[in-house]
């Protein structure tokens, strides 16, 4: 009788510790086996962000951590599952080369969104999460609005081509500065500002109204001789130049939207 309770006791502890387990796992964030392009393709039919855990090959405590302590949040798992297409992207691996421009040169181990224009809407590093949980929450949520909000953007700053001189001429006839985003290929902020601030509506049409915009690679073309003259040191760096190469104002560094047109509208103040 003993051993047949001991066993009734055994089982019912088992087929509730098996319970468990299948709970757990179903209160997990999902990670789907695409590549990150397929991923994108799956974004766009779908609506969602693209969520992606970035890596090397050797897993760090501290993702071990966001993945048992985090992923398996209620919260957490529902939002990412809901309104993500949750990848990993090994960045030892092939995939992960072909990955690497899209992340921009962050380090990881990185947590990315990006929408479905594969716009680097926002991240957090692994280790930021492990200490405080609630981060990856925040970013995920203010991704979402940002991807819905850029959803609506049709417009973009329109960039004029030709050679200073020409560019100048330009400037003086139509009695408009020159606003000049001097980039290198290798500047992080430099492509985040071409990819997230100038693709908006509001900045499009500010910029594309009172100025003659230019976007140069500082070492390529005029670009050296340009970062002399202005003594261009950190990237990027705008600067607003009369038709006679005269520098009105220039400003620097990652803008988000609201600061950049008032960067914008400063210059145009000290337009002489």
């Amino acid at each position: 009788m003993y051993a047949v309770r001991g066993m009734i006791k055994t089982i019912a502890a088992a087929m509730f510790t098996l319970c468990c387990s299948v709970t757990y796992a179903q209160q997990s964030v999902q990670f789907e086996d695409l590549s990150f392009e397929a991923a994108v393709a799956k974004a766009k039919t779908t609506g969602k962000l693209v969520f992606v855990d970035v890596r090397g090959m050797n897993v760090q405590q501290v993702m071990k951590d966001v993945e048992t302590q985090v992923f398996t949040q209620d919260s957490v798992a529902g939002f990412f599952n809901s309104n993500c297409i949750n990848i990993r992207v090994n960045m030892n691996s092939e995939e992960g080369k072909k990955f690497a421009p899209h992340l921009a040169m962050l380090m990881y181990p990185v947590y990315v969104f990006f929408d479905k224009d594969t716009t680097q809407i926002d991240y957090v590093s692994a280790g930021m999460v492990a200490k405080d949980h609630s981060l990856l929450m925040g970013k995920a949520r203010k991704a979402l609005s940002e991807a819905q909000m850029r959803a609506t953007n049709t417009r973009a700053i329109t960039f004029t081509k030709g050679s200073w001189k020409e560019l100048l001429a330009k400037a003086k006839k139509e009695n408009k500065l020159i606003f000049l985003d001097a980039y290198t290929t290798w500047c992080r902020p430099c492509i985040m500002m071409a990819k997230n601030v100038f693709t908006l509506n509001d900045v499009a049409d500010y910029y594309n109204q009172h100025f003659i915009n230019v976007s140069m690679d500082m070492e390529k073309g005029d670009g050296p001789a340009i970062a002399k003259k202005y003594k261009i040191k950190a990237y990027p760096d705008f600067l607003f130049v009369d038709g006679d190469g005269k520098l009105a104002h220039r400003s620097s560094g990652y803008q988000e939207a609201p600061e950049f047109i008032a960067t914008g509208k400063e210059a145009n103040q000290n337009k002489k």
